[in-house]
């Protein structure tokens, strides 16, 4: 019996230091797993950073005009390389690097390569052209239309041999058809937005993009074409906008730029926009009444505005005589934006 217990407990004890050494032999397997592991992942750590290390930037500082680009790119880099721009107000960049002056202003646009940025600083100044180059150019512009009154405008155009710029609504459909005949006569079209509804496009961001974009639709509907130029009912300078959303001009025009939109006031009114209606040859004066070189004129050819009808042959021949040239404002190197005031 003696024998027969011992060869028992010799069985359990085998038992037992089986289960113990595959127990430890686990635990050991593990930890050399875990080991590998690591070693793979301080491998691959070195090769990242050996990779980050070699990408080098072409420049890590650029200055660019206004509309003016820069190609940017990251040597040396063998995987995929995002760009993205810290302030797209002043100068947005594309997939592949290639840098847009949007406004006046300093920025950051950003490389990112296996997780690491490179920055790169950018100034956008304006251009010569836009400052003052001597060259006296005028811009004519009108707001609120089209309406009946257009096609008179249309006519003293084409008459004259001059072109302007329309920031047209949606309100009158009857006349829109005038937008096409205005694009083929050479003129060019801008957005206004839809309603010209101050309570409701000046609300919320959401509401005015929403009413952008149904004007834009409705130009490219009519015309065939698209259009990237826009001015803000009131001006970019409207105070009214604060009835209904403060600081929302501020938010708005940096917001158009960023999605590649270009917003123009004006730096001369014709005053025609003023209740009672002013006479001609008040609208013709402060028309005229400017030693500028670079003029962008606002005026307005809504059903009422028979008046500014009347006094566009004399503006027009006033600049003519002083030597100015007519220009629309689609492609054009011109800024014009007022100080923001909400």
């Amino acid at each position: 019996m003696k024998g027969k217990k011992r060869r028992v407990k010799s069985i359990v004890w085998v038992i037992v230091a089986v289960l113990v050494l595959g127990v430890l032999g686990g635990f050991g397997i593990k930890a050399y797993k875990d080991y590998q592991k690591e070693e793979a992942a301080k491998k691959e750590a070195a090769r990242i950073k050996k990779l980050q290390e070699q990408a080098k930037l072409s420049k890590d500082q650029i200055s660019i005009e206004v509309r003016g680009t820069y190609n940017l790119k990251l040597y040396s880099a063998e995987g995929k390389v995002t760009w993205s721009s810290e302030d797209a107000a002043v100068a947005r960049v594309d997939e592949k690097g290639v840098v847009t002056g949007v406004s006046a202003g300093n920025t950051v646009i950003n490389a990112t390569y296996l997780k690491k940025k490179y920055p790169v600083k950018v100034t956008v100044t304006m251009p010569r052209v836009m400052q003052d180059d001597g060259k006296k150019v005028v811009y004519l512009t009108f707001d609120d239309g089209p309406s009946p009154k257009t096609a008179q405008v249309l006519d003293i155009l084409k008459n004259n041999g001059v072109h302007a710029t329309f920031f047209v609504t949606g309100i009158d459909q009857k006349s829109a058809s005038l937008m096409k005949r205005a694009v083929d006569e050479g003129n060019a079209i801008g957005a206004h937005t839809y309603t010209h509804d101050y309570k409701y496009v000046y609300s919320s961001e959401k509401n005015y993009f929403d009413d952008l974009n149904k004007i834009l639709n409705h130009i490219k509907e009519v015309t065939g074409k698209e259009t990237k130029i826009i001015r803000f009912p009131g001006g970019s300078s409207n105070t009214i906008s604060r009835k209904y959303s403060q600081g929302i001009m501020t938010k708005l025009s940096k917001e158009v730029l960023a999605k590649g939109y270009q917003y123009y006031d004006w730096n001369l009114s014709s005053g025609d926009a003023e209740w009672p209606a002013p006479s001609v040859a008040s609208i013709a004066q402060q028309a005229t009444n400017t030693k500028q070189s670079k003029v962008v004129l606002l005026m307005h050819d809504a059903n009422a505005k028979q008046t500014t009808v009347d006094a566009l042959p004399q503006i027009i021949k006033f600049y003519k005589d002083n030597g100015y040239e007519f220009r629309t404002l689609e492609n054009s190197d011109i800024i014009s934006h007022h100080h923001i005031n909400n």
